[in-house]
């Protein structure tokens, strides 16, 4: 068995002889998510699972460089890996939610351009009818009529007793480090550095 376990460690950055200990690696990206579930103005703030928390929009502003957790978030027929939009008009309510703008606290009635993004519920603890939150979606066009490029984001006013989703953001990306490659040294616990897979201890190199 030992004189199998040499021959193992001797080609095992060709043979593959040994174990498997490969895992799939993130790619590092953020995560995102809209919640699945509704909430008056004065919940969004816990809405988020652990180890997420309400994004602004400034955090998810980017799409390309994040990556959507389609277990925790609300998925559509055609939303693939990726976070629904406006073009899942059947869902109700739709696929916008509350989000943090950014500013400062705010509650009244918006009289500002449509898509403006200031009113946030007097920070997220109201629920009344009579104060205004901020809910974002993802377009469903490319251009406008008259062929001007559409952003990606979008967004509106909406009443803080209205129940809404809740865009939510990982607190830090998420990183995992695989094995060492093949031919790479390791420092294995209880013995000096040796080859991935072995370990060296009173001259011996022996099974991790």
């Amino acid at each position: 068995m030992r004189t199998a376990w040499w021959i193992c460690i001797a080609v095992v950055s060709t043979t593959g002889c040994m174990p498997s200990l490969h895992r799939i690696p993130a790619d590092g990206r953020r995560r995102f998510y809209l919640t699945k579930e509704s909430f008056q103005g004065n919940q969004a703030i816990t809405a988020c699972a652990s180890g997420y928390h309400m994004a602004s929009r400034f955090e998810i502003l980017d799409v390309s460089v994040l990556q959507y957790d389609t277990g925790k978030g609300l998925t559509t027929d055609d939303s693939g890996s990726g976070p629904p939009s406006t073009a899942a008009s059947y869902e109700s309510p739709g696929p916008f939610g509350w989000i943090r703008t950014g500013g400062t606290s705010q509650f009244t009635s918006p009289t500002s351009a449509p898509g403006a993004a200031s009113v946030n519920c007097a920070t997220w603890s109201t629920n009344s009818p009579q104060a205004y939150g901020t809910v974002a979606f993802l377009t469903d066009r490319f251009t406008t009529d008259g062929n001007a490029v559409v952003p990606a984001w979008n967004g509106r006013a909406e009443r803080c007793d209205v129940t809404a989703r809740v865009w939510c953001v990982e607190n830090s990306a998420t990183r995992e480090t695989g094995p060492p490659e093949p031919g790479r040294r390791r420092r294995w616990r209880g013995g000096a550095e040796g080859s991935a897979g072995g370990r060296i201890a009173n001259g011996t190199i022996s099974a991790a």
